[in-house]
């Protein structure tokens, strides 16, 4: 089943959210001019569509001790497999922050974010013992920067 088409309206109220994801929805409807209860209806909506896939914080670590460790696991599918219990496994891990299918070659991008290296070991230790995973390879990762999509982007 295809997700409805986002009209004017959804694409500004992701606008809003991108850039301030935790305001009420009483806000958000005043700068869209919707009533309160239109405003929270389409914002669950576009959360069932998954338009909006959860609420995050962006942090700056000024004791780099602190600061979590970014990573990528690139995980090779064995073939002949659909790959549904590895992406149900993904999903379980809450330090994933992105996994990708790379066009059609079995191949999973993971991005995660972990609070140290012995997560990541447990993580990647989870991964290896599945049946589905012919390959894994880990990468830490040192973030230069992010580019966030400019609302006038979303739906384009």
């Amino acid at each position: 089943m295809n997700a409805p088409e986002l009209d004017p309206m959804d694409v500004k109220i992701l606008g809003i959210l991108q850039d301030e994801g935790r305001l009420p929805s009483t806000t958000i409807a005043l700068r869209t001019g919707l009533t309160e209860g239109q405003c929270a209806e389409r914002i669950f909506r576009l959360e069932l569509d998954g338009h909006i896939g959860g609420y995050t914080i962006i942090r700056n670590y000024p004791d780099p001790a602190t600061r979590p460790i970014s990573a990528l696991i690139r995980i090779v599918q064995a073939s002949g497999r659909t790959g549904h219990d590895l992406q149900r496994s993904m999903e379980s891990v809450p330090e994933i922050t992105t996994a990708e299918l790379v066009d059609n070659d079995h191949t999973f991008l993971l991005r995660l974010q972990v609070p140290d290296l012995d997560r990541l070991e447990k993580i990647t230790t989870f991964f290896k013992v599945q049946s589905a995973v012919l390959a894994l390879d880990v990468s830490t990762t040192q973030p230069l920067f992010c580019h966030r999509l400019t609302p006038q982007t979303i739906g384009s």
